[in-house]
């Protein structure tokens, strides 16, 4: 069957849609069944508490603590842990504690008076190697 310039199009446009629909489905059948950051739990942060004032004062370290949320389906690898000076991309201490870790102490002279922080932690499933989703919680520090 010979179709029109006009048909031609829109049999054109419809394949590529079709395409495109069948790429969207395998994508999120992969996440599905493979896991991504989504089914990977959050999180839970303890301290220093969001917005709070830190007074290191004649104090060595400080400790950032989270919860034991609940592990990912295949199991918790390890954590991701980051400190950012101010709100920005500054990454002033980075570590990868193992999913057995559920604190980090960092050193006070890391730390400037007046000066606002933000940290973030992440956990790891082992089986998919995918990292959850974090919440950034913010301090400033008292010296």
């Amino acid at each position: 069957m010979i179709l029109g310039p006009d048909m031609n199009k829109k049999v054109v446009m419809i394949s590529a849609l079709v395409g495109m629909l069948m790429f969207a489905a395998t994508a999120v059948e992969a996440r599905v069944m493979h896991g991504d950051s989504f089914t990977v739990p959050r999180v839970a942060y303890s301290e220093p508490k969001d917005q709070s004032t830190v007074d290191l004062t004649g104090k060595r370290s400080l400790t950032f603590r989270w919860e034991p949320v609940p592990m990912p389906a295949g199991g918790r690898e390890k954590f991701r842990f980051k400190i950012y000076k101010g709100f920005s991309y500054d990454v002033l201490v980075s570590q990868d504690p193992d999913g057995r870790t559920f604190s980090a102490d960092v050193p006070s002279d890391l730390f400037e008076n007046g000066q606002v922080y933000t940290w973030r932690v992440q956990q790891r499933d082992s089986r998919t190697m995918t990292w959850s989703p974090y919440d950034t919680w913010s301090f400033k520090v008292k010296k």
